[in-house]
């Protein structure tokens, strides 16, 4: 590539030029421009500084120092006793917090067991009633759910497929292959290809 005579030289000129490789062309544009002249100069200069400074050598165990003093403590790692008890009880307002809550919630457990004692017809009475509104609303789930399935297009089909034992042995039958059908379908789609796939590398 030929340099116009008023380009000045690209840093790799002027690499070649302190390598002593200069060429032809670079040397006489050294010679005649004074700007790229002393870029060459100084950069000389620094690559003369830089090869008088000391090479760094770390001292042994250099790395494993860095990385203690720079170790972060696990966020994971439980609290020990010791300490959450020094904090709990560190100040009278946090002692009296803690004595309030404690004291909240054996009250509040006390109160339970006693009313539990004392009320029992209560709570049978409403357990009865529980169970008897479950069943009641089971009962009503169910009879709906009947009298949706009556109302459906195609249950006079299935209740004529089911009038006689042959036929519902049929029906079971096609239920039956249909359902293993659908397993070894998937059972296929499931399975890993045992030889290279052509396009998995494409």
């Amino acid at each position: 590539m030929t340099r116009r005579p008023d380009e000045h030289l690209s840093p790799d000129d002027i690499d070649a030029w302190l390598a002593g490789q200069p060429g032809t062309a670079a040397q006489a544009h050294v010679d005649a421009c004074d700007a790229c002249r002393e870029t060459a100069i100084a950069d000389r200069a620094l690559i003369e500084q830089l090869r008088a400074l000391p090479a760094f050598a770390p001292s042994p165990f250099f790395a494993d120092r860095v990385m203690t003093a720079v170790a972060l403590p696990d966020p994971f790692a439980l609290r020990s006793l010791d300490t959450a008890r020094r904090r709990l009880f560190a100040t009278r307002r946090s002692l009296a917090l803690a004595a309030t809550l404690a004291v909240v919630v054996v009250a509040s457990m006390g109160l339970s067991v006693a009313w539990s004692l004392t009320h029992r017809d209560t709570i049978a009475a409403a357990g009865t009633w529980l169970t008897a509104s479950a069943g009641q609303w089971l009962w009503t789930a169910l009879r709906s759910a009947v009298a949706s399935a009556t109302e459906q297009p195609g249950y006079g089909l299935l209740r004529d497929l089911a009038a006689t034992p042959a036929r519902l042995a049929l029906l079971a039958a096609l239920v039956s292959l249909t359902y293993l059908g659908g397993l070894f379908a998937l059972r296929k789609l499931m399975t890993l290809p045992s030889g290279p796939v052509s396009h998995a590398n494409a």
